[in-house]
């Protein structure tokens, strides 16, 4: 995946197009952080705009993902174990830091270009951990 993610933008229920938050931000006049929480928790901008988050995946990608099991508990233990400042390699071999932690997300920042950030979910981020322990234990084995 990229670190870059694209937003669709839908006015009314009609489809406007998929963009990025900073090319949203210009256009509407809406704060990125405004795009990503609109279309994290469903929420509608004025009753009329509604954002959805676009990823690209592979199906390889979507197949693993299902297949790890992950418990409540497993994410309660994460949850409390992951610190600021906690390095991982993203999907996309791009190392990335968590410069900020909130109730449902955690941001983080890639170690390359601290302009680019993203946000996930703990279990996006502990499922994404999980699969590369899986794909780096199938490769050994």
């Amino acid at each position: 995946m990229k670190l870059k993610y694209l937003y669709e933008m839908y006015d009314n229920g009609v489809k406007q197009g998929e963009r990025t938050s900073l090319e949203w931000e210009e256009l509407l006049s809406i704060p990125r952080q405004a795009i990503r929480d609109y279309a994290r928790e469903g929420r509608s901008y004025k009753h009329r705009y509604t954002f959805k988050a676009v990823r690209e995946e592979n199906l390889e990608d979507k197949t693993q993902q299902e297949e790890t099991e992950i418990t409540v508990q497993d994410l309660r233990e994460f949850r409390r174990s992951l610190k600021i400042g906690s390095k991982f390699e993203y999907e996309d071999s791009c190392k990335v830091i968590v410069v900020r932690k909130y109730r449902n997300i955690v941001e983080l920042v890639s170690l390359k270009d601290p302009k680019r950030s993203v946000t996930m979910t703990y279990m996006e981020l502990l499922k994404q951990q999980k699969n590369k322990v899986k794909r780096y234990i199938d490769s050994r084995g």
